[in-house]
């Protein structure tokens, strides 16, 4: 029965047609225990690698080399190599001996580096800087014990550094003047850095103190005039006005009936307009939150979520607002597959959001769903199936060449999840060959236009910037998909730089083209002054 079975298998790999005729018996074959869940996966990932699935659906591989390290941040660099952070990685023995992580993968020859860490970025926040640095800050200082009473939660630290993509080593700056664990770094329109929220060095909720992170003089100021409480990691995202949009998500601690209210903080004067209409307000912890591509639309959209704290309750809500709107609020969306608490949300250089991974409770009851969010028609359709589960501290991103990995996973055993998988969406698997781009500068300032060469030189549909993604704990408030409006001519396109500096910030960016099918191009990278 076995023979015949695997013999089934092989020939589902060669048919189509065949796949489909033996599903019933593979499905009947389980049923009778004749065949266990490892032949089931093998049959299910024969069948996800036929190549009309992977034009449909896409496909996803699980790398050949496993992660050197516990996998809390990922951040892509210019470079195009992705920097991982443990810190002590949620192991307080680590902890204990003063071994902090960090490495430095790259996708294209698959290789790892370790890099020197010199404080515990576990739990830190982080966000770019205008000249590709990334700037990494707070950490812990102390784990928690419950085993006290009362309690110790987690505490955080001062500790801010900047990791130079270049010299590929971290370098001290100054320090900030309130310790901080699970923080939100969000990058302004002029190009310094807020920080705000997290737990403070005795494991209470920042006290709405917010600071501001200089570039120019790698020092921060504590800005007395801008307090606002949040619970920890919010998503706070960089709108088009120069507010900040708190989109309700954020994970870890604060108040359960307070400060969590979406809506837009005017940094002019402290403001803060409440947007209404968010169903499932409770559960927005655990929820990711993506500004829809292009950004200039102003449309962010929530996904899932759960209860506070450690609540195994989930919710298969979405919504979407408008910040372009007089009296913003939000409206349902459509709903997920499933209840989802820590959603991967990636916005794809297609004009469309892969939602993968998650679980239906508290570190527990992994998805192993992944769906594509069209913005054109408000819609999902299906996409291929991850074999690795993700929830609490896994990460998910896009890569220069159009695929997406996703790292880490750390369920309420405790145990880690080394596994790296990578989706390939259906657009890499079409009959037409992908374009390119094979020319022009790779400096440009916002409100000016520039000469693109593509290769084929006709049939461009879109251009676009797409900032990439420093992601931990379900918040990557960095990702953003930028319109550009283009002129075709017969070497390629003209393209033009949105002017306004809160949809463009200056940084690193990569810039894609789609063809008339909408298949992307590899990025090139370039950088906005």
């Amino acid at each position: 029965m076995i023979r015949r079975f695997f013999g089934a298998i092989k020939r589902a790999v060669i048919s189509r047609r065949m796949a489909y005729v033996t599903v019933g018996a593979i499905v009947l074959a389980i049923n009778l225990n004749v065949a266990g869940p490892a032949i089931a996966d093998t049959y299910s990932h024969a069948v996800s690698h036929l190549p009309a699935n992977k034009a449909q659906y896409g496909v996803w591989d699980i790398n050949t080399k496993k992660m050197p390290v516990n996998a809390v941040h990922a951040v892509l660099l210019h470079t195009g190599k992705v920097l991982i952070v443990a810190g002590s990685g949620n192991n307080e023995k680590r902890f204990d001996d003063k071994t902090f992580q960090s490495v430095l993968w790259d996708p294209t020859a698959n290789t790892f580096k370790e890099v020197e860490t010199p404080w515990d970025a576990f739990c830190a926040g982080h966000a770019f800087l205008p000249d590709g640095k990334v700037l990494i800050a707070g950490g812990t200082r102390e784990y928690e014990d419950l085993e006290v009473k009362p309690k110790k939660d987690y505490a955080g630290l001062k500790d801010s550094y900047v990791f130079n993509p270049v010299t590929e080593e971290y370098e001290r700056v100054d320090a900030m003047d309130f310790a901080r664990w699970y923080p939100t770094l969000v990058t302004l329109k002029d190009g310094k850095i807020l920080a705000s929220s997290g737990l403070d060095e005795k494991g209470k909720v920042v006290n709405g103190h917010t600071e501001i992170f200089d570039p120019s003089t790698d020092k921060w100021t504590h800005a007395k005039d801008l307090n606002r409480v949040f619970p920890t990691y919010p998503s706070l995202f960089l709108a088009a006005d120069g507010r900040l949009f708190f989109s309700g998500s954020n994970s870890g601690y604060g108040s359960a009936t307070q400060h969590r209210d979406p809506g837009l903080w005017n940094l002019e004067n402290n403001s803060f307009q409440k947007i209404p209409g968010l169903t499932d307000q409770n559960m927005t912890e655990t929820s990711g939150t993506v500004l829809l591509p292009p950004a200039q639309e102003q449309k962010f959209m929530i996904m899932g979520g759960g209860g506070v704290g450690d609540s195994q309750k989930a919710t298969r809500r979405t919504a979407i607002v408008d910040l372009k709107e007089k009296d913003p609020r939000y409206v349902d969306g459509p709903q997920l597959a499933a209840p989802t608490r820590y959603p991967g949300t990636v916005i794809l250089p297609d004009d469309t959001v892969l939602q993968t991974g998650g679980s239906t409770g508290y570190r527990t009851g992994d998805l192993h769903i992944s769906q594509i969010y069209h913005p054109d028609t408000n819609s999902f359709s299906k996409a291929a199936s991850p074999r690795v589960g993700r929830n609490y501290h896994a990460e998910a991103l896009l890569l220069p060449d159009g695929r997406v990995a996703t790292f880490g996973s750390n369920p309420i055993d405790n145990s880690f999840e080394l596994r790296i998988e990578i989706y390939s969406p259906a657009y890499l698997f079409q009959e037409t060959e992908r374009p390119q781009i094979v020319g022009g500068t790779t400096e440009y300032a916002r409100g000016k236009s520039y000469h693109v060469k593509t290769k084929p030189h006709a049939g461009i549909k879109t251009a676009k910037l797409m900032r990439p993604s420093a992601v931990t704990h379900t918040t990557d408030v960095e990702q953003r998909s930028i319109a550009l409006p283009l002129k075709q001519d017969e070497n390629g396109v003209t393209v033009t730089i949105p002017a306004n500096q809160s949809v463009v910030p200056s940084g690193w960016y990569m810039m894609f083209v789609t063809d008339q099918n909408d298949v992307p191009s590899e990025a090139r990278w370039v950088h906005v002054q």
